[in-house]
C-alpha cells in the first residue's frame, strides 16, 4: 500500500522497519530534533534515524495546520500508519479521501487511554496487557478498534523488557492490520467508552517513592520506570535512582521504623521501611556516578556512615 508513517520514539520503530519491508512507504513523519543530553545538542528522534538508514524521505512539521494536510493528500497515500508521534493528529489530516489512519497503541484500550500506558500497567501490578490497533479519530485513543493482541506482563518485567517486546507486538499488528485494509476485511468496532482510563506522562517530582505504601506496590512503582526515567529517593543527602527492587516482608525491626527509614545495609542492599513490609534496593545510580549493585551501595553508605 502507498503508506505515511507518523512516529518518534524508539516505540515507533520496529514497525516502521515492516512496513517499509512490505509496503511503499512515501514519506516518514516525525518530532523535530529537541535538545538532549548534559550538552543540550540537537538529537533527532530514533524514527528519524531508523528511517534514514532505510532511505527513506523524513519531514519534522512543526505544524499539523491545513497546509500540511494538503501537502500530505499530494502524497495520494492508502495507509497512514501512526505508532507513538507524540502529537494528536488533526481532522483536517485524518479525513485525507482515499487514506485510512490506523494507529497502534500499547495498551488493550479502552484502558490506559494517554500518554503512558506502558508504565501505568507495570505500576498497577496487571499480570497482562497488550497492542491495540485503532481507527484514528479526533478524541485521542478513541478510534474503533481493528485488532488486538494480549501479552503477559512476566514477573521479572520492568519497563524497558516489557516497551521491547510491545513494540514487536505492535509491528506485526500493524503489518496484519495493512494487509487485512488492503484486502478490505480489516474489522472496525466501536470501543466501549463508559469502560475508559487515562494515564499521564509522570514529572520528576511524581518519580520520588512513597515508602508510605505496601512494599509490593512500591516495587511495582520502581519497575515501571525502569531503566528510564528512574524512580528515585534521598540517601545520605543524595538523591539515587532505583533501577530495580524487591518488596520483603515487614519484620520486627521493620515495625518499629518510620516509613523511608533504613532497616539495615546487609545483604543484596539497603533495606528501606514501608508501610508495611520493606524495600530492598538491588540496583541503584547514586547521583553523579554509574549504575551498580545495591550490596557494593549498602557498603559505601556503611562506610560513610561509620567514618
Amino acid at each position: 500500500m502507498k503508506t505515511i508513517f507518523f512516529g518518534s520514539s524508539g516505540f515507533a520503530v520496529p514497525a516502521l522497519r515492516a512496513l517499509a519491508a512490505s509496503h511503499d512507504v512515501r514519506a516518514v513523519f516525525t518530532q523535530p530534533d529537541r535538545p538532549a543530553g548534559r550538552k543540550l545538542r540537537l538529537t533527532p528522534t530514533p524514527i528519524k534515524a531508523a528511517a534514514q538508514s532505510l532511505g527513506l524521505d523524513v519531514f519534522m512539521p512543526e505544524r499539523l495546520d491545513a497546509a500540511f494536510a494538503s501537502l500530505v493528500e499530494g502524497l495520494h497515500p492508502q495507509l497512514l500508519a501512526c505508532v507513538a508521534y507524540g502529537k494528536i493528529l488533526p481532522p483536517a489530516l485524518l479525513d485525507i479521501p482515499g487514506m485510512s489512519a490506523l494507529n497502534a497503541h500499547p495498551s488493550l484500550l479502552p484502558q490506559y487511554r494517554g500518554a503512558a500506558p506502558i508504565q501505568a500497567a507495570l505500576r498497577e501490578g496487571r499480570s497482562e496487557t497488550g497492542v491495540t490497533i485503532i481507527w484514528m479519530s479526533a478524541e485521542m485513543d478513541a478510534g474503533d478498534i481493528a485488532l488486538s493482541r494480549a501479552a503477559a506482563i512476566l514477573p521479572d518485567d520492568d519497563y524497558g523488557t516489557l516497551h521491547d517486546r510491545l513494540a514487536g507486538i505492535a509491528a506485526d499488528l500493524m503489518l496484519e492490520a495493512a494487509a487485512q485494509l488492503a484486502a478490505g476485511t480489516l474489522p472496525r468496532m466501536p470501543q466501549e467508552h463508559g469502560r475508559a482510563t487515562y494515564v499521564r506522562p509522570l514529572s520528576k517530582a511524581d518519580l520520588r517513592l512513597r515508602f508510605d505504601q505496601p512494599a509490593p506496590q512500591v516495587a511495582n512503582f520502581v519497575r515501571s520506570a525502569s531503566p528510564t526515567p528512574g524512580a528515585w529517593l534521598v540517601l545520605g543527602g543524595k538523591r539515587v535512582k532505583v533501577l530495580a527492587a524487591r518488596a520483603e516482608p515487614a519484620g520486627a525491626q521493620t515495625a518499629e521504623l518510620a516509613p523511608g527509614e533504613i532497616v539495615e545495609l546487609g545483604g543484596d542492599g539497603p533495606l528501606i521501611a514501608c508501610s508495611p513490609g520493606a524495600l530492598r534496593l538491588l540496583r541503584v545510580v547514586p547521583e553523579g556516578r554509574a549504575p551498580g549493585a545495591g550490596a557494593e551501595f549498602a557498603r559505601a553508605l556503611e562506610r560513610r556512615s561509620g567514618s
